[in-house]
């Protein structure tokens, strides 16, 4: 994408996504046209691992018994996750039939609620048909708790 292109794809994204209960339908048929397609798969993941530092025990002459701790490690790992471009202050995916946009510091936020959505498309006719927000759901299964989006409807095209 060049720099006109992400430009306009900004402007049309910050007015998509401001308040309000529709989008303008023109605006969402653009950025359909201006943003990639890539391809879908029907499995992607992306996990973020953390493992504790390394540690140092020990005893110091005058203070006593001390611990030092290292930085934790993180580890991202990513499988089948469809290419993302970075526009203003969002990271956009296109695939087939929707295009989701989320801000660019959401993975900083421990609730995801409200930091992306998905507007939807017909894929045969590239009509515009709702923007869905991001709202975050926890599951908890013995000792594991996971995080996972669900979207719900947020706006209708004009």
């Amino acid at each position: 994408m060049n720099v006109q292109t992400r430009l306009e794809a900004n402007a049309i994204l910050d007015r998509l996504i401001a308040d309000g209960s529709t989008f303008s339908r023109d605006d969402a048929r653009r950025l359909i046209e201006l943003i990639p397609v890539a391809p879908r798969s029907r499995f992607a993941f992306k996990g973020i691992f953390e493992s504790p530092g390394s540690s140092i025990k020990g005893h110091a002459p005058g203070h006593g018994d001390v611990e030092l701790k290292g930085e934790s490690k993180e580890k991202t790992i990513t499988l089948n996750v469809p290419v993302s471009h970075r526009i203003g202050g969002y990271v956009v995916m296109h695939t087939p039939g929707s295009i989701y946009i989320e801000l660019m510091w959401a993975e900083t936020k421990m609730d995801q609620s409200g930091l992306s959505c998905l507007l939807d498309y017909d894929r045969a006719s590239r009509e515009p048909e709702e923007m869905r927000i991001a709202t975050q759901k926890s599951l908890t299964v013995l000792f594991l708790t996971f995080d996972y989006i669900s979207y719900v409807s947020w706006k209708q095209p004009e």
